[in-house]
């Protein structure tokens, strides 16, 4: 049976989806607790990784080398940076990229892609359990998001990133993640749920939605997983 791999930042991401892991062991590399069991009748390694690319990079590192995963979904919130998403909205990546990397470093150095593309798969797949979840309080859409090393919480740097990047979302590792899988050649997906709009306004809605966004995105996962086939 192959096995899946779930990365969120905080605890707070993935409680929802341990809540109804059938929990195997629990194992420790380099302070990161990796938890293994079974869900909807697949085999998952799941972990907090903590804040930042850096972090999820080695995360993700570990998660391959030791578990040998066979694809990755990394689930959590993000602050939202297009004017049709509202707070609880889900975003499905279709590519990652950094927004504080230049764009010529990343195709001039190694492994030399501006960008970091999803799973066509994994993307159906929650595409389809956006469908069957989605209430009247959410919607979805699929797209860019974009990590960088910083909470955005300034207007000006938002309209920033937005003219450079074209994104719908931005938060703080999905992209690593995705950069990680493609060295391994492990498919990949970010799922996202909104959980403020990147302005002044930011910390006020954080603090209101990033439980429930981050419930949100677990349902999501687990629904997902429910709907894989083998890969």
């Amino acid at each position: 049976m192959k096995k899946i791999g779930i990365i969120g930042a905080m605890a707070l991401e993935i409680r929802g989806i341990k809540e109804y892991l059938v929990i195997a062991g629990t194992d420790n590399y380099a302070g990161f607790t990796f938890i293994t069991g079974s869900l909807n009748g697949k085999l998952v390694v799941l972990t907090v990784s903590g804040i930042g690319k850096v972090n999820a990079a080695i995360c993700a590192q570990l998660m391959i080398d030791h578990y040998n995963v066979d694809c990755i979904i990394n689930t959590g919130i993000a602050s939202s940076l297009d004017p049709e998403l509202r707070m609880c909205d889900v975003v499905i990546s279709d590519d990652v990229t950094y927004h504080d990397v230049n764009p010529d470093q990343m195709i001039s150095c190694f492994p030399n892609k501006e960008r970091f593309y999803a799973d066509r798969r994994l993307i159906d797949y929650a595409i389809h359990a956006c469908d069957l979840t989605r209430t009247e309080n959410w919607d979805y859409k699929v797209g860019r998001i974009v990590s960088g090393e910083q909470f955005v919480a300034d207007d000006r740097k938002k309209k920033q990133i937005v003219k450079q990047y074209d994104a719908l979302c931005v938060e703080m590792e999905g992209a690593a993640v995705g950069h990680v899988a493609y060295c391994n050649r492990v498919p990949f997906i970010v799922i996202r749920c909104i959980s403020d709009s990147a302005d002044r306004n930011a910390y006020l809605e954080y603090g209101t939605f990033e439980k429930i966004s981050a419930n949100i995105s677990s349902t999501l996962v687990i629904q997902l997983i429910r709907l894989m086939n083998e890969y």
